[in-house]
């Protein structure tokens, strides 16, 4: 069996994956006896989209950069990293607002933070070294295609495919109008101009199961067991006599929180329908928490609302424990065979 774990993107709300996964990890080592158990332990593909993205590089980052080593960092150190990473993230300063005209004449925030605080915690890894196969989006504006970032890419590719994980949070992060498109280079130099993989895989759990294919060619769905990990369930409706009025200008923020929803929930609906068909609906998972009253936006940064997601997953945690059971009974079946 294949276990595969796929996060979403979603800016801020990261924090409810980064929270929930940090419990599990704890849950599985109190399983096994075993604290110095890591969430790579127990998954054999990882993937994410912008705030997935970053998780997966986080939680695959090896000590000395190399592949027989152990994990950094614990799934409690990354949620820790996350919650310290959102206010710097969605930060403006006065000067930066007026020199963007608001968001108006350039992207509304600075990626100097995102860059300088990745490149502090991930160094110069390349994701030739992570410690497990993943699966990374981002879109190449000048080539108008999908890239996804993989660890097979670089056996398959070389160093055209072999890019630093700095790099590559830098580039799955470059949300449209958020952040100035990303410019990065492979180890052989040559560039790529990216921008956030959510523009057309905000849930990126269908492309992780063709990395699974291609990973594993003689493995079928049934052979694997997958989680995919949401940033919130939004249910705010857009009502009529609201909408009929709405411009460019309105349709700006409502826009980007419906193609994110809409995207993310017809890939889970196409994951649950290809299981099901696999026979086995048992082994694929969704992980959608409410947001309760945390904010639905992605830059809402604010040390209120990172307590607010905080709190929604520990509500999502608190009333789902026959969920956490059979999650860890499932996973620990890993560790036990490779024991």
């Amino acid at each position: 069996m294949k276990t595969i774990l796929s996060i979403d993107g979603g800016g801020i709300r990261g924090v409810l994956p980064a929270a929930i996964i940090a419990h599990l990890e704890r849950r599985l080592q109190k399983e096994n006896n075993n604290q110095d158990l890591r969430v790579a332990d127990f998954f054999d593909l990882l993937s994410g989209t912008s705030a997935g993205g970053i998780l997966t590089c986080l939680y695959l980052t090896p000590v000395n950069g190399t592949t027989d080593n152990r994990p950094k960092y614990t799934a409690k150190e990354i949620l820790d990293f996350y919650t310290e990473l959102g206010p710097l993230l969605f930060k403006r300063t006065p000067a930066y607002l007026l020199k963007s005209g608001f968001g108006l004449f350039r992207s509304r925030y600075s990626e100097d933070a995102l860059y300088e605080f990745s490149y502090k915690i991930v160094g110069d890894s390349y994701i030739s070294g992570v410690l497990k196969d993943c699966l990374i989006t981002a879109y190449d504006l000048s080539s108008r295609k999908a890239l996804l970032f993989s660890r097979y890419s670089t056996v398959k590719y070389g160093d055209m495919a072999d890019y630093k994980l700095c790099d590559i949070v830098k580039s799955t992060s470059a949300a449209p109008s958020y952040y100035i498109p990303a410019q990065i280079f492979a180890k052989d130099k040559s560039p790529r101009h990216l921008v956030d993989g959510g523009v057309y895989a905000n849930n990126p759990a269908m492309c992780t199961i063709v990395e699974a294919k291609k990973l594993w060619p003689s493995s079928s769905v049934s052979d694997y067991f997958m989680i995919s990990a949401g940033t919130g369930k939004v249910i705010k409706p857009y009502h009529y006599h609201k909408t009929r009025h709405f411009g460019y200008i309105h349709w700006l923020n409502p826009i980007l929180d419906i193609l994110m929803s809409s995207v993310a929930e017809t890939v889970d609906y196409q994951a649950q329908q290809l299981f099901r068909i696999n026979g086995v609906p048992e082994n694929y998972i969704r992980i959608e928490p409410p947001l309760l009253t945390a904010d639905i936006r992605i830059d809402k940064a604010t040390r209120l609302n990172i307590k607010k997601l905080e709190s929604a997953a520990q509500h999502y945690i608190d009333h789902n424990s026959e969920l956490f059971d059979l999650l860890c009974e499932r996973l620990s079946e890993k560790v036990a065979k490779n024991d």
